[in-house]
Parts: structure tokens; C-alpha cells; sequence
């Protein structure tokens, strides 16, 4: 049962990290775009790479989460 605690525990905290990253490269570009004349208006940006960055988020967590899983089971099982 803590395998399964811990492994949902680090599927989540890579969620919440990997969406605060993604978040931030997305508003960090958009703003990039406000100071070239030929870019698309942030909005318009952001809406067009918006299905990219879930597919994106989704998959990065899934990688990072089962690595992160996969390590902190090995420890608890050294541990316990």
C-alpha cells in the first residue's frame, strides 16, 4: 500500500511541477511576442499551442513521474 502512496505522490508532484514549467515557458515566450512587430498577438499564440503544451505536460509527466516513481520505491524498499 505505501508502494502505491508513494507512486501516485510522485505522479502528482511531477504534474504540479511540469505544469508550472510548461506555464512558465508559455507566458515567458508570449510575452517575448509583444516586442516583435511581425508575431501573432500573445492570445492568438497561446491559443494555437495550447493542445501542444497539454499533450506536452501529459507526457513529460508521465516520463518524469515513472522515473521519479520508480526511484522512490527503491528507496522506501531499501528503507523498509
Amino acid at each position: 500500500m505505501i508502494y502505491l502512496f508513494l507512486a501516485l505522490l510522485s505522479y502528482a508532484c511531477t504534474y504540479y511541477l511540469t505544469g508550472l514549467l510548461i506555464q512558465g515557458q508559455l507566458a515567458d515566450v508570449a510575452e517575448g511576442l509583444r516586442h516583435r512587430p511581425d508575431a501573432p498577438t500573445p492570445g492568438e499564440y497561446l491559443r494555437a499551442v495550447k493542445p501542444h503544451a497539454r499533450r506536452a505536460h501529459r507526457q513529460y509527466t508521465l516520463m518524469a513521474g515513472t522515473a521519479l516513481a520508480v526511484l522512490v520505491c527503491l528507496v522506501a524498499s531499501w528503507f523498509c
